[in-house]
């Protein structure tokens, strides 16, 4: 349930002395944790919060030294890894995604919400650390672009650390184009929500996407639970609180926890793998806030599923390496790359093939038919993580007008960890009026033990 995996929360607070922070039977944090507690509003750490660090002091009217302990920062943080704990008056046990992961916390909000200047320091300080997961319910909405955004930096150094980074999508939905923390190397978490008559919606305030920033990449990449989400908040008088709260603030940390649990069960796999296993594996069966089934814009690849999560048969990985020349192809200068990518060495993009966004390794695939390009192709690569002598064959879905062809259709793979490639080509049929300008296909692998699910986003616009 997250054993040994430490996860960062940036967030406005926490009531450190809370029980869902208590550590009865939690073992000392893992020997390579570096982090303190060194924050005004906690007075010691434990063997579940195991560092607390504060980057808002200059943000505040010096006359209120002592933060208060945030609401947000409780609730996020106890819905990612907090111990378990019965709510007042006997009712239901409330407990974190991964309760035996550990938690540090760094405040980077205070006042009028967050700036880029503490988050950047917090997360430098996070990988100084030592964490394994970044989980931000907090970001940048307003479309600056990568190359403005320090925090977009600072989560590319968190990936080329080994460092898995989840972040909210944002509460701006339904409208189009409204997505944050949209970087590709980001898991970009919305919200969803159990109701009669249909059991996943999507919710309304869950931002969409497409992505205003990133070329190509479909967003956002998953949704969790996200509305009316019983966690812990600062105690009252009457002792230990818990309320309900709402955002992909809640869905975020949520995700981290399913991040945690597969970390620790597989602590070699790099953050892209973790993302793959999140995505490939995450339940279809969503429907928007009309009742109408959910496109890739509202819900990425759907659902999560955590318990498939685990073992998801083949990932898509990707080298943080990688994710350069796809930079370079967005049209950045050199000096607006490697502000991106410092400490990384400096390169030069007229030096290298740039990457367009659809050839990402991802899971997910996006593609855009013009009159001048009616069929387009991408390659993916995965890797065999179930057992050796797997055999997966090619299942695909596409809407009327397009065909989608996977070439080989059939992958066998020898031994754990094999790597096999692909072609998936996209194309419109001639003459054929398509229902929209938007149209979602899918692929999924299936074996005899898995389905490895991948969403097609096809732009059609002639």
């Amino acid at each position: 349930m997250g054993e040994g995996v430490v996860i960062g929360v940036l967030d406005d607070g926490i009531d450190a002395g809370h029980p869902s922070f208590g550590d009865e039977g939690m073992p000392p944090p893992p020997a390579r944790w570096r982090g303190r507690c060194k924050h005004p509003g906690v007075a010691s750490c434990n063997n579940k919060l195991v560092g607390a660090r504060e980057f808002t002091r200059h943000l505040r009217n010096p006359a209120r030294r002592a933060p208060r302990a945030g609401t947000h920062g409780t609730h996020a943080s106890s819905i990612a890894a907090g111990t378990p704990v019965r709510s007042a008056d006997g009712g239901a046990v409330v407990s974190g995604v991964a309760p035996r992961a550990h938690l540090a916390f760094y405040q980077v909000c205070a006042g009028r919400g967050c700036t880029r200047s503490p988050i950047m320091h917090a997360v430098e300080t996070a990988l100084a650390d030592g964490v394994d997961i970044l989980s931000m319910s907090l970001g940048d909405d307003d479309g600056v672009g990568f190359h403005e955004d320090p925090v977009v930096a600072a989560t590319f150094s968190a990936v080329m650390k080994g460092v898995f980074v989840c972040a909210a999508a944002g509460n701006k939905g339904p409208t189009p184009g409204s997505v944050a923390n949209d970087a590709p190397w980001v898991l970009t978490v919305g919200a969803s929500s159990e109701s009669s008559p249909h059991p996943t919606n999507v919710a309304a305030f869950s931002s969409r996407g497409p992505s205003r920033n990133n070329g190509g990449v479909l967003k956002p990449d998953i949704v969790g639970p996200g509305v009316d989400i019983l966690a812990a908040v600062p105690r009252s008088p009457r002792g230990p609180s818990f309320a309900s709260l709402s955002g992909t603030s809640m869905s975020a940390p949520h995700l981290s926890g399913v991040a945690a649990l597969i970390k620790s069960a597989h602590p070699t796999w790099s953050p892209a793998a973790i993302k793959s296993a999140i995505m490939t594996t995450a339940d279809t069966s969503v429907a928007d806030e009309t009742g109408a089934p959910a496109g890739y814009f509202a819900m990425g690849a759907g659902l999560v599923n955590p318990a498939k999560a685990i073992d998801p048969g083949m990932v898509y990985d990707i080298s943080p390496e990688e994710y350069i020349p796809y930079l370079c192809g967005l049209g950045y200068t050199d000096d607006q790359v490697n502000r991106i990518i410092y400490p990384a060495p400096a390169v030069h993009c007229a030096d290298m093939e740039n990457t367009e966004a659809k050839d990402l390794n991802t899971p997910s695939i996006m593609v855009a038919l013009t009159a001048d390009r009616p069929a387009v192709a991408v390659r993916r690569m995965v890797t065999n993580v179930g057992a050796a002598g797997s055999v997966y064959r090619a299942d695909v879905s596409a809407p009327e007008g397009v065909s989608v062809t996977v070439i080989p259709g059939e992958l066998q793979f020898d031994e754990v960890h094999q790597k096999a490639s692909f072609t998936v080509t996209v194309e419109r049929a001639p003459g054929v009026v398509l229902a929209s300008d938007v149209l979602d296909a899918q692929i999924a692998w299936v074996s005899q033990e898995h389905a490895v699910r991948s969403p097609i986003s096809i732009s059609a616009r002639f």
